[in-house]
């Protein structure tokens, strides 16, 4: 099973019989169309503004497909998702852990361990070790409320990127992160990573039956998935940052893929492909699950996480956030 990435602006989505068609407009006026056999597929992404049709959003969504909408900067903008889990206890259990704010502090903390401890290995892979991030991690279990877990993991992440000038090379500008609109081609496609990383996320906490916007780092705000933003947390350097790296590192984006437009920087569209194949790679990847001791994929791995949350909210059984050598 494959994500169906649509990119091209002016695409169009379609259905026909048992298949998805995505219609491509050339650079003559003519259309060229590709047929893909919906069971090869789990999701759809849609970037920038191509057109669905209402019988294959209805189709995708009748296969329990989400259909998942990014901007043309690749930040994410919203999901089309089959209907919820029917599981309310789970939620119930959800809402209960909001409230009590020991378990919820552990639970952040567990988080925010495994975010710096994951931080920390990308810097070490690449001979950056000279950097407090270790003494962050530790510092976590001795802070008594969640501000002051937060606290924490903004200096982490300040440190962390603060290495990154080095590890992306000379070829490349990078002061710091930024976004909305990304400034500068590394941010834009951190950027776009993080988009890439939340569609996979708000999938799996579907699928888990949890509730995306009751969270227990990020706050709870109209219209933010706090926990969708919560399980990413410990997939960011994981999965989006090394990918990043990854791309650089092998000179699969050049400084000649981005386009530029009043400061604001985006993936040229041959490019962005090659960004979606190495992302999907890194997906597919396998290691071994320190909980389950098992080979998965990274794909696999995220929903794995949520479905761990979901029984520590059911069950009591503590939490291990995904923390790798």
């Amino acid at each position: 099973m494959s994500v169906l990435y649509v990119t091209q602006a002016d695409a169009v989505l379609s259905k026909n019989y048992e298949a998805f068609n995505v219609a491509l407009k050339q650079e003559d006026g003519s259309w060229k169309k590709q047929s893909i056999p919906a069971q090869t597929v789990e999701q759809v992404v849609l970037m920038g503004n191509p057109q669905v049709t209402g019988d294959a959003l209805v189709y995708a969504l009748e296969l329990g497909m989400p259909v998942h909408y990014l901007s043309s900067f690749g930040r994410y903008l919203g999901s089309a998702l089959p209907g919820y889990s029917r599981n309310g206890q789970l939620r119930l259990a959800q809402y209960q852990l909001y409230s009590d704010p020991v378990q919820r502090l552990e639970l952040v903390k567990a988080i925010v361990a495994a975010k710096i401890h994951n931080q920390y290995q990308v810097l070490y892979r690449h001979n950056e070790r000279d950097n407090p991030l270790k003494e962050r991690k530790s510092q976590v279990k001795n802070q008594k409320t969640i501000d002051q877990v937060r606290g924490i993991e903004g200096l982490a992440a300040r440190e962390y990127f603060s290495c990154w000038p080095r590890m992306v090379g000379k070829q490349w500008t990078f002061t710091g992160r930024n976004r909305r609109p990304p400034t500068d081609p590394v941010n834009s496609l951190l950027s776009f990573a993080y988009g890439l990383l939340r569609v996979q996320v708000t999938a799996a906490v579907h699928v888990a039956g949890l509730d995306p916007y009751i969270g227990y780092l990020h706050e709870v705000h109209h219209g933010q998935p706090s926990m969708v933003l919560d399980l990413m947390e410990e997939f960011r350097a994981l999965i989006a940052d090394n990918v990043v790296l990854a791309v650089l590192r092998n000179r699969e984006i050049q400084p000649q893929d981005f386009n530029e437009s009043l400061g604001a920087y985006r993936l040229k569209d041959t490019a962005r492909k090659n960004f979606l194949q190495a992302f999907e790679r890194k997906l597919n990847d396998e290691f071994k699950h320190p909980v389950f001791e098992y080979r998965c994929s990274y794909r696999r791995a995220i929903e794995l996480q949520a479905r761990l949350i979901g029984r520590h909210l059911q069950e009591g059984i503590p939490y291990k956030a995904l923390a790798l050598r």
